[in-house]
């Protein structure tokens, strides 16, 4: 994984025009990319054609783009507007303001399911089951914080919310999944971070 030292440099030489700095922006971050576009959209080559479109808009638009110390959280944002954008213009569905009328889906990676005998199974299976009771912005936001490891200001950027927003909507997002499982706080993150690893 790049640094944020890295971060910043391979971005100021990407806006520098480099193209091979461009080309690993690109390769470092599709999989990352494409695993959240997908938790929007069932189609894959419409995830895959939105990914495209941001890189193409970084390329065409690279003299103008501000400075950025993480890559991450700025190209999970531009991915975010893109797919939302997309989703408006092309009557795919109703979206408001970026409230709950959108589809998120968090589900476990296969792997997830094996780990550690059947006990972790079961809880990781409870896990899942709970996540489904969830509202599209909380899994989003406990997508962000345990799977990808950003922090409040970043996921505020990326949900277009503020930070104490940010902090308010993954409390209740915990809450909400601690009280469907019966299970203490520090049990349930835990859990979160062991499915989140495989």
């Amino acid at each position: 994984m790049l640094t944020q030292t890295n971060d910043n440099e391979l971005w100021q030489l990407l806006l520098a025009g480099d193209d091979h700095s461009f080309q690993q922006v690109y390769r470092s971050h599709f999989s990352m990319l494409y695993e959240y576009g997908m938790r929007f959209s069932e189609e894959e080559d419409f995830v895959k054609e939105c990914i495209q479109q941001l890189f193409v808009k970084i390329w065409t638009n690279k003299n103008s783009l501000a400075a950025t110390t993480k890559i991450k959280p700025y190209l999970l944002f531009s991915l975010r507007a893109i797919i939302y954008n997309k989703f408006r213009d092309e009557k795919r569905r109703r979206i408001n303001n970026l409230e709950d009328d959108y589809d998120f889906e968090l589900e476990f990676s296969p792997e997830a399911a094996y780990i550690e005998r059947e006990v972790n199974e079961k809880k990781l299976a409870a896990l899942q089951a709970a996540m489904e009771q969830l509202t599209p912005r909380q899994k989003e936001i406990i997508y962000l914080r345990y799977y990808q490891e950003l922090d409040y200001k970043e996921i505020a950027s990326i949900m277009d919310v503020s930070v104490k927003g940010a902090y308010k909507l993954s409390a209740r997002s915990l809450e909400a999944l601690r009280e469907i499982m019966d299970i203490s706080l520090i049990t349930l993150i835990c859990l979160l971070k062991v499915a989140a690893s495989r």
